[in-house]
């Protein structure tokens, strides 16, 4: 009997040390969408991709090893005046393009931190979530910082606990008004949103946590931004723009890109904004990979859900016409 239990002891021992893709994931699960395959963007909708790094003043002559720690996708209908956020969580697992898993936020660090990193990692979210996007801006912590002060701040309420975090981190106490004393609404500078924004450890007010609980944070600010901007006359929107693209890293988009995009805001300005979250609820469980934490995510659920979300059920009869005709 000691020696069987010594035996299936290492058989677990073993199991453990396999790779991801010998074991728990599933690979019908996992089956990518061949780029020939991907459904085009509908008319009149509009994808742009905002990255943000994991840095302050990020070093690109010396090529530090940043990650997309900030992935949303913003999606404008400007036939059914829609303006949609959908926000990735960093520690999703996906397979890169080389075949090999990994976490979706180190692929521009592994890829060399430049334009054909971008589009590894724009190819390999079009591929898991059946998407078309073309269009990315990238920009850093203190990019966000200078956008959010540049709208004159956000107002954020926040629980308790996340009182704590915050006044035990190193911002001052003017960075809010007033200075945070416990849970509440508070006046955010930029530097004190972009904190708010990288709390992991402590629930938001909806209690999430980790990296699900930063993705909620992100599209509240960014919620907030332009809810603040309802008022904004066209000139002042220009200033706003000559400050964003300023503070950008990277970015594929022209002059006219940027200016097709000005004049949507304008047209939708006070808009209500929809958010979803990739992965939703109940459709992602953790799975070690590589000595890292990640999420490994049902993707057939996923994308479901977010064609839902984005296109909705007109669009499946669209869908289902064409392919009649």
């Amino acid at each position: 009997m000691r020696t069987k239990g010594i035996a299936l002891l290492l058989c677990l021992m073993i199991l453990s040390l396999l790779p991801i893709s010998s074991l728990a994931a599933d690979h019908e699960a996992y089956t990518l969408i061949e780029d020939s395959a991907i459904t085009p963007t509908p008319a009149g909708y509009h994808h742009y991709m905002l990255l943000c790094l994991d840095g302050w003043n990020t070093d690109w002559e010396h090529k530090m090893g940043y990650h997309t720690d900030g992935m949303i996708l913003v999606t404008v209908d400007s036939i059914g005046h829609r303006v949609m956020l959908t926000s990735f969580i960093r520690d999703m697992l996906i397979v890169r393009p080389d075949g090999e898993w990994g976490r979706i936020n180190n692929l521009f660090y592994l890829n060399g931190q430049n334009e054909g990193a971008l589009n590894s990692l724009l190819y390999t979210i079009n591929r898991h979530f059946d998407l078309d996007i073309e269009k990315y801006i990238v920009v850093d912590f203190s990019s966000v910082e200078k956008i959010v002060d540049a709208v004159g701040g956000v107002d954020i309420t926040i629980t308790d606990r996340e009182a704590r975090y915050l006044k035990n981190y190193s911002i001052s106490a003017s960075s809010t008004t007033p200075a945070i004393s416990g849970g509440g609404t508070y006046h955010f500078t930029g530097h004190a949103a972009v904190i708010y924004m990288r709390i992991r450890k402590v629930a938001t007010i909806t209690g999430a946590t980790q990296d699900v609980g930063r993705t909620e944070r992100a599209r509240t600010v960014l919620t907030t931004i332009a809810d603040s901007l309802s008022d904004i006359t066209y000139d002042e929107a220009l200033d706003l723009l000559d400050v964003v693209m300023d503070r950008t890293l990277m970015t594929n988009m022209t002059a006219g890109d940027y200016m097709t995009a000005l004049d949507m805001a304008m047209q939708f300005k006070g808009t209500p904004i929809d958010s979803i979250r990739m992965p939703v609820d109940n459709s992602y469980r953790l799975e070690p990979e590589a000595g890292m934490a990640t999420q490994w995510i049902d993707l057939s659920v996923n994308r479901e859900a977010l064609r839902d979300f984005l296109y909705g059920s007109e669009f499946a009869v669209l869908d289902d016409e064409d392919a009649g005709e």
